[in-house]
């Protein structure tokens, strides 16, 4: 189960780490968000994070419980629905506030889905 948990839980990582790298610009100067170079962050932002819900849902399918019961001080039910917000209100989404989600709750989501990476490349290695 480790192997099927990693080829989710290693791109949904790789997701977290990347809306990171492109939140830090718009995180260092709102302003950014005005210009069309802004705005192609935000897109890929909200993209990856479409992408992270989708890899949050399919963890839970494979393994229920497994989030909330690893880290129950992140509101995981909030995460994946923030991936229906994205996708079925896009055009009204608020800019500031996915950038106040990147702020404040990203690194830590990114903790734990890096913790359990670890934790599930371990359990393979493990006789």
């Amino acid at each position: 189960m480790s192997d099927e948990l990693l080829l989710v839980i290693t791109p949904l990582r790789k997701a977290l780490e990347r809306i990171q790298r492109k939140a830090e610009p718009l995180l260092a100067r709102a302003t950014l968000l005005e210009s069309e170079d802004g705005e192609d962050l935000l897109d890929v932002i909200c993209m990856q994070f479409l992408a992270a819900g989708e890899a949050l849902k399919r963890l839970e399918k494979l393994q229920p419980g497994l989030l909330a019961e690893s880290f129950p001080e992140i509101d995981w039910k909030g995460a994946m629905g923030f991936r229906d917000v994205i996708a079925h209100q896009y055009f009204d989404l608020d800019a500031e506030q996915v950038l106040v989600i990147c702020r404040d709750a990203l690194p830590d989501v990114l903790l734990a889905v890096t913790a359990l990476e670890e934790r599930f490349q371990s359990d393979r290695h493990s006789p």
